[in-house]
């Protein structure tokens, strides 16, 4: 049918009057010459979105409806897509701030907490230039050991709620120097060397310029908040600490938290030292 209405077209367009159109009066059985009669109007065309709810196989920065191809959580995966939402200007750090609420719900505690990557994941270039504003929201489960991705079979919805399997607490860290090389997670109620106290954000514009004194200042008073100790003179000869930046990627999208766990210089402790107060952090060892 379309084939022929081409043709009766082209007749008309060709004949220049109305005499020339009779040229093209033999029309098949069935067909009219109406060129718009009993057509339907074709469907307006609609943008790409990736769904919320589903899983895949890598870790990727944007997406496209060419490189679609989503998994049930249920089958191995790297990454889970826990919102689609949109934002008024899909930059970087937009879309960062947009899926880091996003990923707090989802996990059920700040993300930050976790042992968790997140990846806002933006439309392609053509997709950008034709109005798209919507961000992809990924998480994934990071090793502390090596800080690989890991690949998974379920969902991580909660997992870093209090008492979440992905939420930092109580490890055992292996230092080299002045580094920390790994971190093996284990139960509080178990021997171990250090153990998460919380959090603090640096107003450093780079990574490179957070200094030494800046993170002791940090995760001291969020140590001190955490063990029920007073931020004074003496803390420093209470506690330790660890800190941990974000990496130069997850800075560069907007993360600036320091991850901070309470450290006794090695020493071994049993049970969590939350609300632990000055009693059980006596003085007893200096910087």
């Amino acid at each position: 049918m379309r084939r022929w209405a081409l043709a009766v077209l082209a007749c008309t367009l060709l004949a220049g009057c109305a005499g020339l159109l009779a040229g093209c009066s033999g029309l098949p059985a069935g067909v009219d010459g109406d060129l718009t009669n009993g057509w339907q109007p074709m469907a307006a065309a609609t943008q790409f979105r990736p769904a919320a709810g589903t899983c895949h196989a890598e870790l990727t920065q944007t997406g496209t409806a060419d490189d679609y191809s989503p998994v049930p959580c249920t089958d191995p995966h790297l990454v889970e897509t826990i919102a689609v939402t949109d934002v008024a200007n899909a930059g970087l750090s937009q879309a960062f701030a947009a899926c880091s609420k996003q990923a707090t719900t989802f996990l059920g505690a700040d993300w930050r907490t976790g042992w968790v990557v997140l990846q806002p994941v933006l439309p392609g270039k053509e997709a950008l230039a034709g109005g798209a504003h919507w961000v992809r929201c990924d998480v994934a489960e990071t090793s502390p050991v090596d800080g690989a991705l890991v690949r998974r079979s379920a969902t991580m919805k909660g997992a870093v709620k209090a008492g979440g399997k992905l939420r930092m607490a109580c490890a055992n860290p292996t230092i080299d120097g002045e580094s920390v090389t790994e971190m093996h997670p284990v139960a509080c109620a178990t021997t171990h060397t250090a153990e998460f106290a919380g959090l603090f954000a640096t107003t450093a514009k780079n990574s490179d310029d957070i200094s030494s004194d800046a993170l002791a200042d940090g995760c001291d008073k969020a140590i001190a908040k955490f063990t029920g100790l007073r931020d004074d003179s003496n803390l420093e000869s209470r506690i330790g600490w660890l800190g941990f930046p974000p990496d130069d990627t997850a800075w560069q999208m907007g993360d600036r938290a320091i991850r901070c766990f309470l450290w006794l210089n090695g020493e071994k402790m049993t049970g969590s030292y939350r609300n632990a107060g000055p009693s059980k952090l006596k003085i007893h060892y200096s910087n």
